[in-house]
């Protein structure tokens, strides 16, 4: 009898497969690191990171964030092996960084702390360097070129996009290695303080009064417009108060529990003439009708906020979400076919902004 072993889940393939951008790589593997998703295209199906690798995660999942897309790393140890041998290693990364300004940026901000704390970095070396040694002897090194075939074999074609294949094969090779063999307090120390900058508080650019109801599917950014353009505190998501009621964003069985909470506190607001912002799809007109009526009520006008992102872009954004945020394909397409028949007369909407509107302008 033949023993088939469970592949990457359908659900992974997608995630993968809509990837188009070093960037959104980095983003997968970043999830894959933290556990949030389950299987990763170089690695053998439905595993994690090694053993070795859990104390690094936070600064891997941070370096994807930033654009690095990490393929290998190792920490810095020494001692006896499962086969009486002593082996060393030297904490070690490697992987890409994209070809283009922002990827040059990016590995000069990681060059210039890297070598003054008298690490080892290289951009697409010709060779590569020993990381881990047996008994004395070279046993593996990073940053040797790869050819097509071993990228292939690293990203297989049945999950990432011909032309994302193209963006990896001219991507700057990045490699970055501590010169002492054991020591694993400076490389990974060097790489979070590089990497690592607070969020810079942003200045909203809507500040007048009124109720803001963001209209559009999972996946068209409209958490990322409310965060972005209004002030901090004025925005209200279902989705956190769904978490709230029941532990989980992707509970829907909270639903009628996060909306009682949802509009109590939007109430409050309203009646303190308080600029908010509902972060929700309202696909359907008579949740929107609902919330410019309230608005009406209390004397304050009624702006429907429209992100205008294609239906292919939600669908691929909703794709490469961890299990926990992703959205069923079918309940995706009708939230899509409902917003589209958006009316902001019928609506009672007082006025329409969409992202052109939203950008600050500068008056100097």
């Amino acid at each position: 009898m033949r023993l088939r072993l469970p592949g990457m889940s359908r659900t992974d393939r997608a995630r993968w497969r809509a990837a188009r951008s070093i960037a959104d790589l980095a983003e997968l593997t970043a999830l894959w690191l933290e556990g949030r998703i389950a299987s990763h295209p170089g690695v053998m199906p439905n595993y994690g990171p090694d053993e070795e690798t859990s104390d690094l995660v936070p600064v891997l999942a941070l370096a994807n964030r930033n654009g690095y897309l990490t393929d290998n790393s190792q920490p810095g140890t020494c001692g006896t092996g499962f086969d009486g041998r002593w082996w060393e290693q030297r904490a070690a990364v490697t992987g890409w960084v994209s070809c283009d300004r922002a990827g040059i940026d990016l590995v000069n901000q990681i060059l210039v702390p890297a070598q003054t704390a008298g690490l080892i970095v290289c951009a697409d070396s010709h060779h590569g360097l020993p990381v881990t040694s047996v008994d004395g002897h070279d046993y593996t090194t990073f940053g040797a070129p790869l050819s097509k075939r071993d990228l292939r074999t690293l990203w297989p074609a049945h999950l990432i996009h011909r032309d994302l294949f193209r963006q990896l094969q001219g991507a700057i090779q990045l490699t970055v290695i501590d010169p002492e063999f054991g020591r694993d307090d400076r490389l990974w120390n060097v790489l979070a303080k590089a990497l690592y900058t607070p969020p810079a508080p942003a200045e909203p650019t809507i500040t007048e009064l009124g109720l803001y109801v963001l209209v559009g599917p999972a996946g068209c950014g409209k958490s990322t417009l409310a965060a972005r353009h209004f002030p901090a505190g004025s925005v209200l998501e279902l989705d956190a108060f769904r978490a709230l009621a029941a532990g989980t964003r992707a509970d829907q069985s909270a639903t009628p529990a996060a909306v009682t909470a949802f509009d109590a506190i939007l109430t409050a607001r309203l009646e303190r003439d308080l600029l908010t912002v509902l972060d929700a799809t309202h696909a359907e007109a008579r949740h929107r009708r609902k919330y410019t009526a309230l608005a009406h009520q209390h004397g304050l006008p009624a702006i429907a906020v429209l992100p205008d992102t294609p239906d292919g872009e939600c669908q691929r954004r909703n794709a490469m979400r961890p299990d926990e945020t992703q959205v069923p394909k079918r309940i995706l397409r009708d939230q899509a076919r409902q917003a589209a028949r958006f009316n902001a007369k019928a609506d009672g909407f007082d006025a329409v902004l969409r992202p052109a509107d939203l950008v600050a302008t500068d008056h100097s």
